[in-house]
């Protein structure tokens, strides 16, 4: 089945159970003054919208929408109540949903941070649907400051009771028996039988707890999801019903307000602490597997590898040795299967001799003596061979120091070393020809595009002198535009291929002088004003400043029309493109704002790479090859100055350029 059948599949039936939930919500409703204790149908609306695509956001917002405003109707609230109250359910699972799944794919509870979220995502998406519904009910006749407080708490309690059950894991890493849920779940009804029962009217609320951390001991999150959602559906049942300890309060707004504190604080301790023992499992076998990696690279490694540790002022045993280590050192390091730092019998722990003819006993011995604690050395081992030695001493706080040897095999180094020699010649001839290809390539593409220049030129110009000079019907104007346009734009490829080729290289050729930069700033809006009038953009520009800026004038014109072209490009309509320029101490900054969709963070410095197309250019399709910031960020510095690029990747970009400025020219 694809994912997106399934997903649509499980949207529609949980806004199945949303409106089962929510018309039927009597139960949750108190007896003496209308107010919902609990209000799970918003939960299972936000892991409605996040079961569908993003793409179909909108029309799940608003079957949520419809939805609640039919579970509102049939729960017996007035229509206008009712569609006040299908509104704020809607807003409120947007801004869940949303918050949930900002900056990754789907949303989670795995980690502490994640806990985090989910409660910030549940008191926000409570706070707004507690405005709308308490403005709702003030127009019907209620009272905001006793409708809003309630609707934050019930919301927020079953947001996070319900949204756990939809983003927790599975598995708790710890092996438990069917029959161990079983008496769990059977012992918690028990308890809370006894708190929360008919005629139950005791202070003993926190009997439930312990039974709790006993599951998130040992069952996953989705386990202890499930039974927060059974302690919330009893406490709010029947503290509706007026029995259980909050029914004792006299105050119905404040009973239920306690049954809903009662159900967060609940929720978030006994979550916060599943979801910690969930992290600090994942922590202990990833450390674990790296254990085995590491103990496996120690034991298979080709370099000889010895850890040793000192048991006297001259005298050390062997912790951990490889093989390899083993074969090099000939008897002088013994390698065991023993766990050598956990022996209890002393005899088991391998000594390392003290025969100071040893080249490499005489090794560890100056290792110990050096005031730095390293060594490093040739030295003759097993016969004729020959090896590269490195030693470090480790002191401990507590515990004997530690000694770490490698040992490098370097017996045929002496007969590579001419090898070697040819090698580098050979790599210099080769990097001198990849130069020359290099330069090869440069002239190339400067040479072909300049000889594109004079056709494309060609092309442009009799395509308007038949515009203007010929008779020529609708259809054919149409298409003498789309000639002349993409003809144009093949133009403006080749000019910047032709200045990244030269820039590349240049070391002369230009001279900065003092340029008004007002003057520029004005002329180059004034040549973007049709192309933003067509997409519905409005171009600011901030007040004159009399600024000048020590650069090319041609450089700062292709800079700064780069920048506004990118800015219209990427402006939806009815949004704005602002130019200003300010001063900097000895610079000047010129900055171009837009209110389109942003970059996001990480793709900010990349966007600087020649042919890279950023994720929202892809997605939204618009035109363009990738060299128009490359070719800015060269002129910049070329011009001496420094550009950089701002966005949240959702509400806009700033670019901003800095050049050295030009005192003496200011007006």
């Amino acid at each position: 089945m694809p994912s997106w059948v399934r997903g649509l599949l499980v949207h529609l039936a949980l806004v199945a159970i949303a409106l089962a939930l929510g018309s039927g919500a009597g139960s949750f409703v108190h007896s003496s003054n209308g107010v919902a204790v609990w209000w799970p149908a918003v939960a299972v609306c936000v892991l409605a919208l996040l079961a569908v695509p993003r793409r179909w956001y909108g029309w799940a917002v608003l079957s949520v929408a419809v939805w609640m405003f039919v579970a509102n109707y049939l729960a017996g609230r007035t229509a206008a109540v009712a569609f006040g109250y299908g509104i704020a359910n809607a807003v409120e699972a947007v801004i869940v949903a949303r918050l949930l799944t900002r900056g990754r794919r789907r949303a989670r509870l795995a980690q502490l941070r994640d806990m985090s979220l989910v409660l910030v995502a549940s008191l926000a998406g409570a706070a707004a649907a507690a405005v709308i519904v308490g403005v709702t009910a003030s127009m019907a006749g209620a009272r905001f400051v006793e409708i809003a407080p309630t609707v934050l708490t019930s919301h927020a309690s079953a947001l996070l009771v319900i949204i756990p059950l939809g983003i927790a894991g599975t598995r708790s890493g710890v092996a438990v028996a069917t029959w161990h849920r079983v008496v769990q779940v059977v012992l918690l009804v028990v308890v809370l039988a006894l708190v929360v029962g008919p005629g139950k009217d005791l202070p003993i609320t926190f009997l439930p707890m312990p039974m709790l951390i006993w599951a998130g001991f040992l069952f996953s999150t989705r386990f202890v999801a499930a039974e927060l959602a059974l302690v919330a559906i009893v406490v709010a049942t029947a503290t509706a019903q007026g029995e259980g300890p909050f029914s004792r309060i006299t105050d119905p707004v404040a009973s239920t307000i306690s049954a809903q504190f009662f159900i967060v604080v609940y929720a978030t301790t006994v979550l916060a602490f599943a979801v910690a023992r969930d992290e600090r499992v994942a922590v202990t076998m990833r450390l674990a597997k790296r254990d085995q990696v590491l103990r496996g690279g120690l034991i298979d490694a080709q370099v000889g590898l010895v850890v040793l540790e000192q048991v006297g002022p001259r005298d050390l045993r062997v912790v951990e040795a490889n093989v390899r280590a083993a074969e090099m050192l000939a008897g002088e390091v013994v390698v065991t299967t023993d766990d050598a730092v956990d022996a209890t019998d002393e005899a088991e722990r391998r000594h390392l001799g003290l025969d100071e003819s040893s080249p490499f006993v005489r090794a560890v011995l100056a290792t110990l003596d050096s005031p730095l604690g390293e060594w490093f050395d040739e030295i003759d081992v097993a016969g004729f061979r020959r090896a590269e030695v490195f030693l470090t001493r480790v002191e401990r706080s507590s515990g004997p120091a530690i000694v770490t040897a490698q040992l490098i095999d370097v017996t045929q180094r002496h007969l590579a070393d001419a090898a070697m020699r040819r090698a580098l010649a050979d790599e210099r001839d080769a990097a001198a020809r990849l130069r020359d290809l290099g330069r090869q390539k440069d002239d190339f593409l400067s040479a072909v595009s300049h000889e594109l220049r004079t056709p494309i030129t060609s092309i442009v110009g009799y395509t308007e002198l038949l515009v203007d000079d010929t008779d020529v019907d609708d259809e054919q104007r149409r298409y003498l535009d789309v000639v002349e346009r993409n003809a144009r734009r093949l133009g403006v490829l080749v000019e910047d291929l032709l200045e990244l080729g030269a820039s590349a290289g240049r070391h002369d050729a230009v001279t900065p002088a003092v340029t008004a930069l007002d003057e520029v700033v004005r002329h180059t809006v004034e040549e973007h004003v049709p192309q933003a009038s067509a997409r519905g953009v409005r171009l600011v520009v901030g007040e004159r400043t009399g600024l000048s800026a020590h650069v090319v004038r041609d450089d700062l014109t292709r800079i700064l029309t780069n920048l506004v072209s990118n800015a219209v490009k990427f402006t939806p309509p009815d949004g704005t493109v602002t130019i200003g320029v300010e001063a900097d101490g000895d610079a000047v900054v010129l900055r171009v704002s837009d209110t389109g969709p942003g970059i996001a963070p990480d793709e900010l410095e990349r966007v600087f790479e020649r042919f890279y197309r950023s994720t929202t250019a892809e997605e939204r399709q618009v035109p363009g090859v990738g060299l128009g910031l490359a070719l800015v960020r060269n002129l910049v510095e070329r011009n001496g100055g420094t550009i950089w690029l701002e966005s949240d990747g959702e509400h806009g970009t700033d670019a901003s350029v800095r050049l050295p400025r030009a005192r003496a020219s200011r007006t």
